[in-house]
């Protein structure tokens, strides 16, 4: 499990940041993988927590939902069943409701059991943890809300292979000498397996010189998707033809995933003048990629 820890805490990033910054229902873990064999029952207790110091009890209803993450990024949480990788009709939970007061927690014990029939692959599911508040005040109407958090469960059900490549080099020139140059990096996930993808943009001048290195950030891509990594380059940059070298990595420490693209810059690029005490991303240093940025499992 160790180098999926990168992308599990990129996960805790996605799916709980609304949660933890409206001061909701909690649970702890927030993501688990499991490796699994056709047949195989796995069983999991979670704690929720209810991190308010307000004595008012707290109703918490669990239930289960689909994740699915588009090429752009946005995520979606489809009703349980919807997408063919889908592992919530695997799952059973309980119990399906808890009550909480301040500072209080409970466990919730779920349990997964693999089919026999199984496909090979990354099956996943969200268990939904979803907190309302009740009106304190008898006679006084109050707005009832409903927040959530969620447990991420990852199956992986050998054999798993992780596989990608570079489908697509997309970039945007600027409108004006102050604005960035933008590129984006699809990347199409062909194997069976969730993995982390992030890498780098190496861009050089005509004379092969060094200009700039752009990060392309982690990001999660199921598998039988595609997804974008963008990044963007400001001033000073002098205008003309600049080669870019783009170097993704899926977790395979053994073989990044390489794509080439030419840059033609119509005028100079200066730094904008917001930016203008900060060091400008077009004399960046070259940089290495992390030596395992997400985890083949």
């Amino acid at each position: 499990m160790r180098p999926f820890a990168r992308l599990l805490a990129l996960l805790f990033t996605l799916f709980s940041v609304t949660a933890a910054a409206q001061a909701t229902v909690g649970v702890d873990p927030v993501a688990r993988l499991y490796t699994a064999a056709p047949g195989q029952t796995i069983t999991q207790v979670l704690s929720i927590y209810n991190p308010n110091p307000n004595k008012q009890k707290l109703r918490v209803v669990a239930y289960l939902t689909d994740m699915n993450i588009s090429e752009t990024g946005e995520t979606e949480f489809p009703p349980a069943g919807t997408v063919k990788e889908s592992s919530a009709s695997w799952i059973t939970f309980t119990p399906a409701e808890i009550e909480l007061g301040g500072e209080e927690s409970k466990q919730v014990r779920y349990t997964i059991q693999v089919p026999a029939d199984a496909t090979p692959g990354t099956h996943w599911a969200m268990l939904m943890f979803e907190g309302q508040e009740p009106a304190a005040i008898p006679g006084k109407t109050l707005a009832s809300f409903r927040l959530r958090v969620a447990h991420t469960i990852y199956v992986n059900v050998q054999p798993t292979k992780a596989e990608g490549s570079i489908t697509g080099i997309f970039d945007a020139l600027p409108q004006t000498e102050t604005g960035p140059y933008q590129i984006a990096v699809q990347y199409s996930n062909s194997g069976n397996v969730v993995t982390g993808v992030q890498g780098r943009v190496e861009l050089r001048d005509a004379s092969g010189n060094l200009a700039a290195t752009l990060p392309l950030d982690l990001i999660v891509a199921l598998p039988n998707r595609s997804v974008l990594l963008k990044s963007s380059w400001v001033g000073p940059v002098p205008k003309g033809q600049y080669s870019a070298l783009v170097v993704l990595n899926n977790g395979d420490k053994g073989k990044d995933i390489l794509g080439e693209h030419v840059v033609n810059l119509p005028f100079d690029l200066k730094l904008p003048a917001a930016t203008a005490g900060a060091t400008p991303s077009g004399t960046a240093p070259a940089t290495t990629p992390p030596s395992n940025p997400a985890g083949k499992p």
